[in-house]
């Protein structure tokens, strides 16, 4: 018998992306069935196909990563033969966000826009990851040298061991065992400290400030600013759909704005106007656009349907 008399309309139709999870879930003869196909192609995922390796070394490198944590019993070999030659298509069509680089065991996990990702480091430790943002870590070494690279914005919930840094292109953050708030989008770097104490330094760690509970720092072309105050419920907000933005450059703003919707926006801000601070906290695409209409004198109108916002002289 071959694989593909395998093969039901659910799991082809769910692997071509035509139905969603929910629909395939119920699909199913029972949860097992959906769950087995599910943690495989999520496994594979994780493979990247590095030069110079062919397509068939490749997935023979993914069958023996998944025999390690998947016993046969949840999936067959028969039924592993077709679900490999189903999900290579469907893997290699669509991209993985998770990405294995073979040497250095170096995994990239990246959101789009609109997307949040709730990431898991070996350590236990949890890394909430804000849209259009990314996180890299290696998974050799991690024992010794708890050790991320983040663009974009993230929220850490770090467990209690050795030093744990992350790395941004604008400046470092450091701390034991903690939970903090850093994003780093453009030359700026903001961190703030929900729980624990934080290190925060320049690129060349020639400047640095520690923080605790209510407290944050801004690092900007190589100078960390004085440390802030904050309210500790409003640091990572963002995760309950809840944003805050204080002194922040009303351009940066309007592209949190963009990535967090997925909307365009159009708008006739000045130069100047684009550079200058403001402060806003709101939870919707409408919401967003009333709040900078009001401190920046435009009107605006927010098409939902068509995914744009417009801002203009009233």
């Amino acid at each position: 018998m071959t694989g593909k008399e395998h093969l039901t309309d659910w799991e082809q139709d769910w692997l071509e992306g035509k139905i969603s999870s929910q629909e395939a879930k119920e699909k199913a003869k029972n949860d097992l069935q959906f769950e087995s196909l599910d943690k495989f192609v999520s496994k594979a995922k994780q493979l990247n196909i590095p030069d110079g390796i062919s397509k068939a070394e490749a997935w023979s490198k993914l069958e023996s990563r998944i025999s390690k944590t998947y016993s046969p019993k949840v999936i067959s070999i028969s039924r592993r033969s077709w679900v490999i030659g189903i999900a290579a298509s469907f893997i290699l069509a669509i991209g993985a966000f998770f990405i294995l680089k073979q040497n250095t065991n170096q995994i990239t996990i990246e959101t789009s826009l609109a997307e949040v990702r709730t990431v898991e480091l070996p350590d236990g430790s949890t890394v909430y990851l804000n849209a259009e943002s990314s996180v890299s870590f290696s998974e050799k070494g991690w024992a010794t040298a708890r050790k991320v690279i983040l663009t974009g914005e993230a929220f850490f919930e770090v467990k209690r061991g050795r030093s744990f840094t992350v790395e941004t292109t604008n400046g470092l953050v450091q701390v034991l065992g903690t939970s903090f708030n850093v994003r780093s989008r453009a030359n700026l770097l903001q961190v703030a400290c929900k729980t624990g104490k934080v290190r925060v330094a320049t690129k060349d760690e020639s400047n640095e400030q520690y923080l605790t509970a209510g407290m944050a720092v801004n690092v900007e072309n190589g100078s960390i600013s004085e440390i802030l105050e904050i309210r500790v419920d409003r640091i990572d907000s963002w995760r309950n759909g809840q944003y805050d933005y204080e002194s922040i450059p009303l351009e940066q703003v309007l592209n949190e704005v963009k990535r967090l919707y997925k909307v365009e926006i159009e708008h006739d801000f000045s130069s100047s106007e684009l550079t200058s601070p403001i402060t806003t906290t709101f939870s919707s695409l409408k919401d967003a656009a009333q709040t900078i209409a009001v401190q920046k004198g435009r009107g605006f109108e927010v098409n939902e349907e068509e995914n744009t916002a417009v801002f203009k002289v009233k």
